[in-house]
């Protein structure tokens, strides 16, 4: 029998569920409790009685208990990494560095909270009011498993800010790292004002359709992302839905194919194409299509596959075996439409092709634009590159598909590229680059349009995302 403590609780657990590396399928690296709806009652209960002590607190208070966490952060940073990059198959530069952004994102929200949740009064020769911002209570966070502390710190630190309590159910593909994480900030906080709870789909159900949880805020796939919020119209409850995307990256006829080629390589195959903001295809201008796939493969070609542990690697193995078999079959189905597939970079011996769930990276070409690897969201090192003629036609072709979570433009006439980005109904786009630039990236709206998502994730607007307003007016004597 396990035990896992919630604040001062403790439950036991009658089973589990072995958890293995994704770059040795023979390695098990631990087990993970299943909790029940038992389980889900309980925490619920006490996260009501601390979250009604913890909103009487003033905003300086509540930033007073949570600054610590980024010092703690920094002292377990060697250690967190090791059991993110072990778990997920990344590579110790994009966990850690996920890991030291998320030190950053904390120190945002605190500082903006100051403003933002202060109340607003109106007054006139004999009304006044006063509109404050108010919790929900109770929020459930379900966290996926490829950029699980980002996401988890772009919940959960806004809904606390907020006057929350909040309950987070990590992904069961890669758990651990985000639950130690989450225990740094729990020694931060009163018992019980946050709690990991583990399990399955069962769980996440029983949580989205629990009346005391008031709030939903999911990041996963657009399919289930439909089920969260139709759950959660039962109770007419608030949901927050960070979903899929299929961010094209549009190749203007003037672009620098040699500036461009490197970064759209990063932004494809980093974490193996495992994000959501991932470049997940390529539309090239026809008159320069033949030099840039030229360049990609020659950049792609200088990738390295290896275990996460190999200094050598640039690109790990996918999170696990479904993951590999459905992309396996993806590219299979590429190959049956005629297309042009072409594997890229070193195969480092570290990669253990036999265990570990390793997929190649590849670019395919003269593909079908409405070939499933193109219409839907692949997850995965496989970089459809397609081109184009007429932009009218390529914008209006992507803006009458649904996902909307970002893209990116690129070309030498700036004016032409804030043009372009300005039609594209995405929540970002990106120009001449393929992920947010600048020291106030932090600071910067992430959400999406369409299918990709309601609601907006960090800075300022993700905190308004965790409170409600309420309106007091009256005779001013």
């Amino acid at each position: 029998m396990l035990l896992r403590s919630f604040g001062t609780n403790y439950f036991p657990s009658r089973e589990s569920i072995e958890l293995k590396a994704p770059h040795d399928q023979q390695r098990v690296i631990g087990t993970m409790p299943v909790c029940s709806t038992d389980d889900l009652a309980e925490v619920i209960k006490q996260a009501k009685v601390i979250q009604k002590e913890w909103s009487q607190r003033s905003v300086e208070e509540r930033i007073s208990a949570i600054e610590p966490f980024g010092s703690l952060i920094e002292a377990h940073l060697d250690e967190l990494v090791e059991v993110l990059k072990t778990e997920q198959g990344m590579l110790d530069s994009v966990v850690r560095r996920e890991v030291q952004e998320s030190i950053a994102q904390i120190k945002h929200t605190l500082d903006v909270s100051r403003k933002e949740l202060a109340s607003i009064h109106r007054a006139d020769e004999s009304f006044g009011a006063e509109i404050t911002k108010i919790p929900y209570g109770v929020i459930a966070a379900i966290v996926p498993w490829n950029a699980p502390i980002s996401l988890a710190t772009a919940k959960v630190i806004p809904a606390l800010m907020a006057g929350n309590a909040v309950i987070i159910k990590p992904s069961p593909r890669a758990p651990q790292g985000v639950t130690k994480f989450l225990d740094l900030l729990r020694n931060c906080l009163p018992p019980g004002l946050i709690s990991v709870l583990h399990g399955l789909d069962e769980l996440g159900e029983a949580m989205i359709k629990h009346k005391e949880i008031r709030k939903i805020s999911f990041t996963g796939s657009t399919a289930v992302g439909k089920r969260v919020a139709m759950a959660a119209a039962a109770e007419l409850k608030s949901v927050h839905l960070e979903l899929g995307g299929n961010d094209a990256a549009i190749i203007l006829a003037d672009s620098d194919i040699t500036a461009t080629a490197p970064q759209l390589v990063d932004s494809a195959f980093r974490r193996s194409g495992q994000f959501c903001y991932a470049t997940k295809r390529v539309y090239v201008h026809a008159s320069i299509k033949k030099k840039m796939i030229e360049a990609l493969i020659a950049y792609a070609d200088k990738l390295q596959m290896g275990s996460p542990s190999d200094s050598l690697a640039t690109l790990g193995p996918v999170i696990d075996r479904d993951a590999q078999q459905r992309l396996t079959k993806l590219i299979e189905t590429v190959k049956a439409t005629g297309a042009t597939i072409r594997p890229c970079g070193t195969i480092l011996e570290s990669a253990d092709l036999a265990n570990g769930c390793y997929v190649q990276p590849t670019l395919v070409w003269d593909i079908d634009h409405t070939h499933i690897l193109v219409k839907e969201e692949q997850f995965g090192p496989v970089l459809p590159i397609l081109e184009y003629e007429s932009l009218p036609e390529l914008i209006e072709e992507l803006n009458d598909q649904d996902y909307g979570l970002s893209g990116s433009v690129w070309g030498s006439d700036l004016a032409d590229l804030k043009d372009t980005a300005s039609q594209l109904q995405t929540g970002r786009v990106f120009i001449n680059a393929a992920r947010a630039m600048g020291q106030f990236s932090g600071e910067l709206p992430a959400g999406g349009h369409k299918h990709s998502g309601l609601g907006w994730e960090k800075s300022v607007f993700g905190l308004r995302e965790y409170y409600q307003y309420q309106t007091i007016n009256g005779p001013i004597s």
